[in-house]
């Protein structure tokens, strides 16, 4: 099983938008793919589910925000196996025996980064408790309860906090979704050195803390920046957005090979509801479509260099 985190500082980058369409992509290739939801703005779970429908069977008891808040009140009987549900309208569309599931999140989940925040802010069992807590994904994928996976995406919220910190140390791999102006490549380097700078203080803490060593040393790397919001002329970005994709390259940071080309109306659209534009059947830019799939492949490359072609 593999986890990758999708993640960026800056909000409106794509993140959602890779996050469900690639795990769709991998899906349709016959993959179980499971997505986790921790924005508390819920852009991916409502991608796959109508608002009513999230509050009607959803919002009180089927979120991450339930699993996080047995985390802080010590309920351990709750587990992520328990809070996954698997969109209908996705899943029709997907060819073999591929399938798609989601942890949705929930409108208060900010509420709880806060409350676990809180949960480890005084004492002197603050470094083995905040230990405890960034560790507690990474159990919660191990559990029993959870049926295995081929794939888990994570769409992470734009922040450092200790929900996004508990993404990345459950995962093995980072993506990095940027648009190429300035702000959104700003913080990409520094992402990268606090990611580093978590990974390496986690890892002495385990040689103090860990009871059991459940798995190897944490490691999560960087599978790739991939650039969204692209412009193009004559098929190839604008000038300003290559120089500030060549600067991220510079950095010594992978960067996928396929960008993401704008088109607002298209990933805007919710139709039909629920299924991401990779899987619809008319898409009016089939270039977009195409797109998605070829960083599907190169993603799949990245994580299997040796894999077979499909």
């Amino acid at each position: 099983m593999y986890v990758v985190s999708v993640i960026n500082y800056k909000g409106g980058v794509g993140k959602t938008t890779v996050t469900a369409n690639l795990g769709a992509e991998l899906a349709n290739r016959g993959m179980k793919v499971l997505l986790i939801d921790l924005d508390p703005q819920a852009s991916l779970t409502f991608g796959f589910y109508d608002p009513d429908d999230w509050r009607e069977r959803l919002r009180d008891s089927r979120t991450i925000k339930r699993w996080y808040d047995g985390l802080r009140e010590g309920d351990t009987a709750i587990t992520l196996g328990d809070l996954v549900v698997s969109p209908g309208p996705a899943n029709t569309r997907l060819s073999g025996a591929g399938r798609l599931d989601l942890i949705a999140s929930h409108l208060q989940l900010v509420d709880i980064d806060l409350a676990l925040a809180r949960s480890v802010a005084g004492g002197e069992e603050y470094d083995a408790s905040l230990f405890r807590v960034r560790g507690s994904l990474a159990d919660g994928l191990l559990a029993d309860g959870l049926e295995p996976y081929d794939m888990v995406l994570i769409d992470c919220p734009p922040n450092f906090n200790v929900v996004t910190q508990s993404a990345i140390i459950a995962s093995d791999h980072l993506v990095i979704p940027a648009k190429a102006d300035y702000l959104s490549t700003l913080g990409i380097d520094y992402l990268h050195g606090n990611v580093r700078e978590l990974v390496e203080q986690y890892n002495a803490d385990a040689r103090r803390f860990a009871t059991v060593r459940r798995h190897q040393k944490v490691a999560p790397g960087v599978a790739g920046v991939v650039f969204t919001m692209i412009q193009l002329l004559a098929q190839r970005p604008i000038a300003t957005h290559q120089g500030y994709m060549d600067q991220v390259r510079n950095l010594g940071l992978p960067v996928f090979p396929t960008a993401l080309r704008e088109n607002v109306t298209l990933y805007a659209t919710n139709t039909p509801r629920g299924v991401p534009v990779v899987l619809r059947d008319r898409v009016t830019v089939p270039a977009v479509r195409a797109e998605l799939r070829q960083l599907a492949t190169e993603f799949l490359d990245h994580l299997q260099p040796d894999r077979q072609p499909a």
